[in-house]
């Protein structure tokens, strides 16, 4: 199943690949060598919001997330990518309208893009390309426990960009996993520093999380709430 989903992305000009996780997780980029037909898939909101990039290689990118998104829920659930339907809950989190409790997610950084879905659980994602962060010490302050400043500073590489990213990422995913985005301090719940599961007790709701770095340049976080 794996091979043909990858098949039938390329076929629409998307390179994809799946990311290990208790649902489905795919990374996600626009072919450059073929541009494929996946603006068809899309409604008509999308193709719009599409053409307001001014630079193309967002655009592409936008179409290829959402390209993606609406092909793997075609291959899951059998509906035809340009028949579904889509709306977003009071913080902007998106859900299929046409099968019951299904929630879908999405991440941008670099070239790429992380897409998910899963039907029954509370998820979020999040992807950061491994950068120079401005200001991570100021930053940290800000949005970050006294807990993870003291474990940032322990470290030997302290506040460097990636072990600062390690944070930012699961913060980003257990707060669109409670479906509440930035309405949740990320200063008022703890996630530590580094890769690796852990559940991380978010707005007095328990998350599992995981933060993983398999591409050497990007990290990638995904969370749940519940069980698949």
């Amino acid at each position: 199943m794996g091979e043909d989903l990858i098949a039938t992305l390329a076929r629409h000009g998307i390179i994809g690949e799946r990311i290990a996780a208790p649902f489905p997780l795919w990374l996600v980029r626009a072919d450059p060598d073929n541009a494929g037909d996946v603006s068809a898939l899309l409604s008509d909101e999308e193709r719009a919001r599409a053409d307001r990039f001014r630079i193309c290689a967002l655009a592409r990118r936008y179409l290829a997330a959402h390209g993606a998104l609406r092909l793997l829920i075609e291959a899951e659930f059998g509906i035809a990518a340009s028949r579904q339907r889509y709306g977003v809950n009071d913080f902007g989190k998106p859900h299929l309208r046409d099968v019951p409790h299904v929630q879908c997610n999405m991440s941008y950084s670099g070239e790429g893009a992380l897409v998910a879905f899963a039907r029954h659980v509370e998820i979020g994602i999040d992807m950061e390309r491994v950068r120079s962060v401005d200001d991570a010490a100021g930053l940290a302050a800000m949005y970050y426990t006294d807990r993870e400043l003291m474990q940032l500073n322990e470290r030997p590489d302290a506040f460097s960009d990636h072990a600062f990213l390690t944070v930012w990422v699961r913060k980003e995913a257990c707060s669109k996993a409670l479906g509440k985005g930035l309405s949740i301090a990320p200063s008022s719940f703890e996630c530590g520093v580094g890769c690796g599961p852990r559940n991380v007790l978010v707005d007095g709701e328990v998350v599992e999380s995981d933060v993983v770095d398999p591409k050497g340049g990007l990290l990638m976080s995904w969370a749940m709430r519940g069980q698949c």
